[in-house]
């Protein structure tokens, strides 16, 4: 055998790597699958993701659209960063077993580049097929999913997350690869006795517990890449189920049913330009119209939303010129409740000054500039649907609403004096609950034949979110499914790596005199540190991780339906998720530790 001598070693490189791989089938397969199900969970999440992101439609006139996607990129992050550490985990226990088998090379003359080449040739190898799998396995995922899928953007997000896991696998292999590589023959040779040393130094007088902290912080950089990389999950996982579970579906059905309306009916405008203003020259909202309604069994009420254009010029600023809307106040008695500052718009007998309410919370008044106060004046030109008017407006009160968009608002009455045409935009119809069914019905038979009026029902509207936010619980349920397992089995590989390499110790604790109950024991008090303790840690930081999330979310325009509450079926589905785990290791390790005997064991090598 001429390696290392030879110039050209990259075949028996690859051929050493090749044979690690073949005699170390167990652990190479716990590794792959931790490859596998990141490349899955990639893939899916990220294709989900963009998807979603660019399936979304913002039907409210509120951009709140940088928000959201920073929610999202941030649920992103978190996710990758869980990712990466179980991946560079998994990775530094399987290298740094193997202490013995590099020290061996090193005695026979492998330098610390071929040693390192053995390790990165045995990546090359192990990872390629687990990332391509996880991640065709992703993509298709996403393809049987009722959303919409983008081809070219899904293929982005699919390419970009293998290159993702393909540069956490290397970065895995180069810190323990340099550090095996490093070590001299003999240092290597005695790295296992002097680890046993430290275990069983006093071990006379060492009960099951200790003994399991003393293994537990035995390699303090393992078990901190496990804890870290399970409490990453758990609180992933506490916070998505609380963003979740704070999503008030009937709230946010009822934000555009004014006065807890059971219908509304809206001008069928386009997004051509001046289609509201058309319509409104031709408004289906006659007072026939309105007496049918009215006469229809069970309608209790019906408030009009009216609207007209204008433009206003900042004082000073006749450079600064912005075109706004006024509204008409729908219901008195709710928007009364809004009030943070004066009063409601008064009716004085004369119509020289219009009085109004301002939404000072709304990002059309901050990008004005305007800086006004109760009793201020300014001027505005309101088109009245026929000619353009001078109006004076005066000050009488805010409202800080940050879910609406709209910046002016004024009686009815007022817009009505103003306008040239029918500025009716919708009418809110309230009814009674008995008759609900039976009314809307009704209206909606009596606007079928016109075009004009664009008709939306509370129930249908419900029944229709509510089916969509189940269809998504499930997705996201899916998704969080995949964290726990991905988790989970880097947990499983760590504590089934665990037992297989302290099968020489085990045996001569038990030769020593140590029962088979107490070496369970042993093993038990470990995996409880690593589940208990990554589960304290999850909830610890997750909880109210959820709670500073969910009130952050709910503070962006229009998301004001989102009102955090405890998880608590999740948390006890998570506990209990985590005591079956711990149940299924456990048998598992005692199967290992069964299949030899103490002699066996003893005579082991690795």
């Amino acid at each position: 055998m001429t390696w290392p001598f030879e110039n050209d070693t990259h075949k028996v490189e690859k051929k050493l790597a090749t044979q690690s791989l073949s005699a170390n089938k167990q652990r190479n397969f716990l590794a792959g699958i931790i490859m596998f199900i990141a490349s899955l969970l990639l893939a899916f999440s990220t294709i989900l993701l963009c998807n979603a992101t660019i399936d979304t439609q913002i039907i409210s006139r509120v951009d709140n659209t940088q928000e959201i996607l920073s929610v999202i990129l941030g649920i992103a992050i978190v996710l990758l960063l869980t990712a990466g550490i179980a991946i560079k985990n998994i990775m530094y226990i399987s290298i740094l077993q193997r202490t013995r088998e590099f020290a061996q090379l090193r005695t026979v003359g492998a330098t610390y580049r071929q040693i390192k080449a053995v390790i990165h040739n045995e990546r090359k190898q192990l990872s390629w097929k687990y990332i391509l799998g996880g991640l065709l396995l992703g993509f298709l995922f996403n393809c049987v999913l009722p959303l919409k899928l983008y081809l070219v953007p899904s293929v982005a997000c699919t390419l970009l997350s293998g290159a993702f896991v393909w540069f956490i696998v290397f970065w895995s292999f180069r810190t323990p690869a340099k550090l095996a590589a490093s070590l001299s023959p003999m240092a290597a040779l005695r790295t296992e006795e002097i680890k046993s040393a430290k275990i069983f130094k006093k071990s006379s007088r060492i009960n099951p517990n200790g003994l399991a902290k003393k293994y537990f912080f035995s390699n303090r950089k393992k078990a901190f890449y496990t804890l870290l990389s399970l409490v990453l999950s758990g609180v992933l996982v506490f916070v998505v189920f609380s963003v979740v579970s704070a999503i008030d579906i009937k709230e946010l059905v009822r934000q555009p049913y004014y006065e807890n309306s059971s219908i509304y009916l809206k001008l069928n405008s386009t997004a051509a330009e001046n289609a509201t203003l058309e319509l409104m020259k031709d408004s289906p909202f006659t007072e026939e119209l309105k007496a049918q309604i009215e006469n229809i069994s069970g309608v209790t009420e019906i408030y009009p939303s009216k609207k007209l254009d204008c433009e206003i010029v900042v004082p000073g600023q006749p450079e600064n010129r912005y075109e706004l809307s006024i509204n008409s106040i729908v219901g008195t008695t709710s928007f009364e409740t809004q009030l943070v500052e004066g009063d409601m718009p008064y009716s004085p007998n004369t119509n020289s000054t219009i009085p109004i309410v301002i939404n000072r919370a709304s990002p059309y008044y901050e990008k004005t500039g305007l800086s006004l106060s109760l009793g201020d004046h300014f001027s505005a030109s309101v088109n009245t649907g026929m000619s353009t008017k001078e109006i004076d407006f005066s000050v009488c009160g805010f409202i800080e609403n940050k879910d609406k968009g709209s910046v002016f608002y004024t009686t009815p009455e007022y817009l009505d004096f103003l306008a040239e045409i029918n500025c009716d935009l919708a009418w809110y119809i309230c009814t009674e609950d008995m008759q609900t069914k039976q009314a809307v019905e009704e209206i909606k038979a009596l606007v079928a034949s016109d075009n004009r009026i664009n008709t939306s029902i509370f129930a249908d509207d419900l029944s229709e979110y509510q089916a969509y936010f189940y269809n998504a619980k499930i997705v996201v349920t899916a998704v969080i499914v995949l964290i726990c397992l991905f988790a989970f089995v880097n947990l499983l590989n760590t504590c089934i790596t665990n037992t297989v390499i302290r099968r020489h110790d085990y045996a001569l604790l038990e030769a020593a005199g140590m029962t088979k109950v107490q070496i369970y024991q042993t093993q038990s008090a470990e995996n409880r540190i690593y589940f208990f303790g990554s589960l304290i840690g999850s909830c610890v930081v997750g909880i109210p991780l959820g709670f500073l999330l969910c009130n952050k979310i709910a503070e962006i325009p229009g998301l004001s339906y989102i009102s955090y509450r405890f998880p608590w079926p999740f948390l006890l589905l998570y506990f209990v998720l985590v005591f079956v785990v711990h149940i299924v290791v456990t048998v598992y390790q005692r199967h290992i530790l069964a299949k030899q005997s103490v002699v066996e064991r003893i005579k082991a090598i690795e």
